[in-house]
């Protein structure tokens, strides 16, 4: 991990058996906001599910690695989750509704536990999931 003014960024293996370092670092920054303990396993839960999102679902056997940054910014945590992979149609995902698919309610629990969540996709350079947390809205 390297961290520069209130940014942290974790870069692991994209392997399942590494979620749950994201997992433990979300709830570790999350503690700096002072928030209470139901929204820090929030945190916890949303990177966990976007980590778990690209483990499963990137085909791209050369995307090895996930980013985690996560950047303290006055009263809110910014997280982004990042992957190589070849991304996927969102609009399409969205359509279809994911309670629909096997397994598919990612989208769906970030959507639920975080303030804000954007989500990137190109085919070039991979999926980028932004997800915001403010303390004031805790």
């Amino acid at each position: 991990m390297a961290g520069s003014a209130g940014q942290v960024e974790l870069k692991i293996p994209r392997r399942a058996e590494f979620v749950r370092l994201a997992r433990m670092t979300a709830c570790a920054v999350a503690a700096q906001l002072d928030f209470t303990y139901d929204v820090m396993k929030d945190v916890e839960l949303a990177v966990g599910e976007a980590c778990t999102n690209a483990v499963q679902h990137v085909a791209d056997e050369s995307c090895d690695e996930i980013l985690v940054r996560f950047t303290i910014d006055g009263e809110r945590l910014a997280v982004e989750v990042v992957d190589r992979g070849q991304g996927f149609d969102l609009a399409a995902v969205e359509q279809e509704g994911e309670e629909e698919r096997i397994g598919g309610v990612g989208i769906t629990i970030m959507r639920s536990v975080m303030d804000e969540v954007d989500i990137q996709c190109d085919p070039k350079t991979g999926t980028c999931v932004r997800m915001i947390k403010y303390r004031a809205r805790s």
